[in-house]
């Protein structure tokens, strides 16, 4: 009887032990495919800061030719009769229209904050500068809706200018002017050297966001690794 009790308790045992391997290689298993697709959706987010880093650097030589343009306008505002209406009008489409409008695609970032999947990330520097990243994205783009809301400018610029078919268009989209005449009236000077400041402020933005992308990359391809 005494045999009887030893064998039916190890036969328990056994059995529990062996619901319990197979329940804990279950949730390793689960586990290991968290991971698999967190480090799926890190790539993709890698890709994706890729691209940021692409539309920052095209960005970047807009605005810095609408700083450029503006600036150049600014300092020859009181002798633009010394200069021709080519040059002028150059420069005022670029200090006007060198604008930018930055889309960025945050899918697997929203994806690994609403599938939980974003707690597996180890480093705690990841989420906190992805987090940041796409905050400063959001006010990237309030910053260029400022900048593309110069109605007075556009205005102005219809008015006063005649395009031009000898000059290049710049960097695919902005479409070179001439003026009608060599004057621009001191409160769109004014205008122009206010936007040209947002253009400064945004360049400074998309600096500093180039930077904190190429450490985060690195930092995600550590922890992907």
């Amino acid at each position: 009887m005494k045999k009887l009790a030893i064998k039916y308790s190890l036969e328990i045992i056994v059995i529990i032990l062996g619901i319990s391997i197979s329940f804990y290689m279950e949730k390793q298993n689960a586990l290991s495919y968290k991971e698999d697709l967190k480090n799926q959706s890190l790539r993709r987010v890698l890709k994706n800061i890729e691209v940021d880093q692409n539309d920052f650097k095209f960005n970047k030589k807009a605005n810095q030719q609408a700083i450029h343009s503006g600036r150049w306008l600014y300092q020859r505002k009181d002798s633009l009769e010394n200069y021709s209406k080519d040059s002028i009008g150059y420069h005022l489409t670029m200090a006007i229209f060198c604008n930018t409008i930055f889309v960025d695609n945050q899918e697997e970032y929203r994806g690994l904050q609403n599938s939980g999947l974003i707690e597996l990330i180890e480093n705690e520097e990841v989420v906190e500068r992805l987090q940041k990243k796409y905050t400063i994205h959001e006010f990237l783009k309030k910053i260029e809706g400022y900048i593309n809301q110069e109605g007075i400018l556009q205005e102005y610029y219809i008015y006063n200018t005649t395009r031009s078919k000898e000059m290049d268009i710049f960097m695919g989209y902005v479409v070179p002017s001439t003026m009608r005449h060599k004057n621009i009236e001191p409160h769109i000077m004014e205008k122009l050297a206010l936007k040209g400041e947002l253009h400064k402020f945004y360049l400074n933005l998309v600096d500093g966001q180039l930077r904190r992308d190429s450490v985060l990359v690195k930092l995600i391809q550590e922890e992907i690794k």
